[in-house]
């Protein structure tokens, strides 16, 4: 039988290696996606290897604790298959952040598991609306996003996307009042 999937809020201090190994593999993963259908290499896009990016934007992404933010890790026993979390960019706004799930524990519901607990702590934290980004090439997320009522919206400043990019990837909001 496996595993029931344990998710729980992640400590950048404590849980540094598993954040920053998700991270890697997720951005990694993205950039492989982008040079793919745009040709682009990962220095074109985010101006150095994926690594790197991921560790030097790790804190921006996973450092915010509740009620500004909060970044979850899945367990499936001792491994960290899954991530995500949110950021607030504005008042009343917060923006999800990497939701990833490593391709060996796919299929298992755990990035419905993430976005639900993402969109509930939202809502905690007296948020009025969520932000996301998503790449075109994402389409198992869109759908995900568009079965729990998000909707297209046009690209926002603090957006992780590189301008550059906008025309051809998904903005999406969720009002939650």
């Amino acid at each position: 039988m496996a595993s029931q999937p344990e998710l729980r809020i992640a400590d950048l201090n404590i849980d540094r290696t598993e954040l920053l190994d998700l991270n890697v593999a997720y951005v990694r993963w993205v950039l492989d996606g982008v040079e793919a259908r745009f040709g682009l290499t990962p220095v074109e896009v985010v101006g150095s290897e994926p690594h790197v990016y991921a560790e030097a934007n790790l804190h921006k992404v996973a450092g915010d604790l509740p009620p500004r933010g909060v970044f979850y890790l899945a367990h499936l026993g001792d491994a960290a298959v899954a991530m995500g979390g949110l950021r607030t960019i504005r008042a009343g706004i917060v923006e999800i952040k990497r939701i990833y799930v490593r391709p060996n524990a796919r299929g298992q519901g755990l990035a419905r598991l993430v976005l639900d607990r993402l969109i509930d702590d939202a809502r905690t934290f007296g948020m009025s609306e969520v932000y996301l980004e998503t790449a075109p090439f994402m389409t198992d997320a869109h759908r995900l996003y568009e079965t729990s009522g998000f909707v297209d919206r046009t690209p926002y400043a603090e957006a992780e996307v590189p301008v550059a990019l906008h025309d051809d990837w998904r903005f999406m909001a969720l009002r939650l009042d």
